[in-house]
């Protein structure tokens, strides 16, 4: 006899057997179509399948595997598989995350696919990968279905081994029976009598204090000694109400053990009625207090706690961030109006009442729970010198709108950073903002500057410690006739500029260009015949014969000359071959033309007249390399 026939026979086998046939003779779901995993189950198995299937599984997986995919989803078949989004977990987003697959992993067997011996069916009894070839010790670093120990945090922390079923108990008996290695100190060293099932607190695994884990008796309920139990219970409710309530409800009237916590606490169920004075843990004088409980989490089974805005699973019970609240065993006293454990404003923090705060404001709300440097009030809420290193936001001439908190330079940055690190690097800001044209920092930082997620995440220490360059991002007016303007942060140069003649620009820190030279001056201005670029030289310049001279033969860019400072005065227009309409006086490219322009020229000297029908592109009334230009309409093309 075969080790399949032989668990046939008997009582289990006998039924095991019946299914497997009759699912042959209809066919495994013939018929049926895309049946939901509930209805299936009702269809063809018996009823209370879906709470006893782990264990029936684990036992036989071949038998399952007659009609059932086990560890992939069979598209088509109308046979559920135990990756059914409806029962085990599948391709469910974030399972990887412990608070998702974890507490899944504590809850005692049922429809919804939970308990650790539900686990086993696909990662194998002992969790070495089985079916699904992904053993627990992969990310667990222990071979083990939980985080390595000690499993009895609290505060909260899902790795503790406290708010798992004790219907789970038999599948920790695998490592941690009595006088097991796996057990610390304290545990039972002898095995349980034949035919005990394994539990938490029966003397069999792991708890032999007559079922507690903690002191029993009069001891327990002293407010006047040190094994006081309020001492114990307010590092973590949750934990209490594993033995003595509903765990994940406002329940706390007795669940594996009998006794109630409401039976004392009878008004607030789980704590004293009046508990928010100031601690005192000197014994006598005991004072009940939330103000040092550890789990604040626990509170949320009752109250609107660390989730704010929700309604409270309790009705009866105040929220954390009510502003006065009178139970009726004292009078109306104030709460977290804005928030014990969260703050109150957004994460991230980039609205103007952020970035433009003032002295008075920062002292009547942000000092509640931050300081600029030193330590803050609250332990996780950050300082202020976390993103502002140069100097405090608060501090007269550096606060709001002038970026020289973090930033070295003038007041309001009018020509940028002026420091020699970053995020204060000089390099071309001065040159740039110090045009006769309307940049600003928002030209090439735009969407990233001070009140954006970007700005807020790259000077947040906390999210990434800032590197050099600052984020890059030009506006369209920019952009040049090539294409959209860009920025290498590796060569940190820009590129499909408009003002730069869609070339590749200098490097912004070492880089620079000389006026009257003419190899710079190409360096934005391409001569064509045809323009590629919207500050193209054509017409004559492209003339071998004729006008292809150096740039500085006819063009002046002396500083100090009216018409070089208005050279960059339409950076931001891409009618770069005349000054806008109604400022004939300003003429661009034709107020760079040395001789004449409307200044009176010297005796001798060549003159260049400008008409409105051509402005920009004037006429020359001069005799030059011997030819006679006599006439005004002799244009330049």
């Amino acid at each position: 006899m075969n080790g399949a026939s032989a668990r046939m026979h008997g009582p289990s086998g006998l039924l095991l057997a019946t299914l497997i046939l009759a699912m042959a003779l209809i066919g495994c779901g013939s018929g049926k179509g895309a049946q939901d995993a509930v209805q299936y189950y009702g269809n063809y198995h018996l009823a209370g399948w879906m709470g006893d299937h782990p264990g029936k599984a684990l036992a036989d997986l071949g038998s399952c595997a007659k009609c059932h995919e086990l560890t992939v989803l069979k598209v088509g078949s109308g046979v559920p598989s135990c990756m059914t989004s409806a029962c085990h977990h599948g391709t469910q987003p974030g399972w990887a995350n412990a608070d998702i697959h974890g507490l899944r992993a504590k809850l005692a067997a049922g429809p919804s696919g939970g308990s650790l011996a539900s686990c086993q069916v696909c990662h194998g009894k002992d969790f070495t990968g089985g079916g699904a070839a992904n053993a627990c010790v992969t990310c667990h670093g222990v071979q083990a279905p939980h985080s390595p120990k000690p499993w009895r945090l609290s505060a909260g922390s899902p790795h503790t081994h406290t708010t798992t079923d004790p219907s789970n108990a038999a599948v920790c008996a695998q490592c941690h029976y009595p006088g097991s290695s796996a057990n610390p100190a304290g545990h039972p060293a002898a095995p349980a009598p034949a035919g005990t099932q394994p539990g938490c607190y029966n003397a069999t695994l792991c708890h032999a204090n007559a079922g507690a884990p903690h002191p029993l008796g009069a001891i327990w309920t002293d407010a006047t000694s040190s094994a006081f139990h309020g001492l114990e219970a307010k590092k973590d409710l949750g934990y209490c109400q594993s033995c003595h309530g509903t765990p994940g409800t406002p329940t706390f009237d007795g669940g594996t053990a009998a006794t109630a916590c409401s039976s004392c606490h009878t008004a607030a169920f789980a704590h004293p009625t009046t508990w928010y004075q100031a601690p005192v843990q000197t014994f006598p004088g005991y004072v009940p207090s939330h103000r040092n409980a550890g789990n604040l989490g626990a509170c949320d089974a009752c109250h609107d706690g660390l989730t704010k805005g929700r309604t409270a699973p309790l009705a009866t019970a105040p929220s954390c961030y009510s502003a006065t609240y009178d139970n009726g065993a004292h009078g109306a006293v104030g709460c977290h109006s804005s928030g014990p454990a969260a703050p109150n404003h957004p994460i991230p923090f980039t609205d103007t009442t952020h970035t433009t705060v003032t002295q008075a404001q920062f002292t009547a709300n942000c000092a509640t729970c931050h300081a600029v440097a030193g330590a803050s009030p609250v332990s996780g809420a950050p300082l202020c010198a976390t993103c502002h290193q140069a100097a405090s936001p608060l501090d007269a001439g550096k606060g709001p709108g002038t970026c020289l908190s973090c930033h070295v330079g003038a007041a309001g940055l009018p020509s940028g950073p002026t420091g020699t690190a970053f995020p204060s690097l000089a390099g071309a800001h001065a040159k740039h903002l110090g045009l006769r044209t309307a940049l600003t920092c928002t030209t090439c930082h735009n969407g990233v500057g001070a009140g954006s997620l970007t700005h807020y995440n790259s000077a947040n220490a906390r999210v990434s410690q800032p590197v050099s360059p600052a984020p890059v991002a030009m506006v369209a007016t920019f952009n040049a006739q090539s294409g959209g303007a860009g920025f290498s942060p590796a060569a940190l140069t820009c590129s499909n500029v408009s003002c730069h003649g869609g070339q590749t620009t200098p490097n912004w820190q070492t880089g620079s260009l000389t006026a009257n030279a003419t190899t710079y001056c190409l360096a934005c201005h391409k001569i064509a015949s045809t323009a590629t670029q919207y500050n193209g030289a054509t017409g004559r310049h492209n003339n071998p014969n004729n006008h292809n001279q150096t740039c500085d033969y006819c063009h002046d860019m002396t500083v100090a000359k009216p018409g070089a400072q208005n050279h960059f005065k339409y950076l931001d227009t891409t009618a770069v071959s005349g000054a806008p309409t109604g400022s004939p006086s300003d003429q661009y490219p034709s107020d760079t033309i040395k001789f004449g322009g409307g200044a009176t020229p010297a005796t001798g000297a060549l003159t260049y007249t400008v008409t409105a029908s051509t402005q920009g592109r004037g006429g020359c009334a001069l005799t030059c390399h011997t030819q006679d230009h006599a006439t005004a309409n002799n244009t330049w093309n």
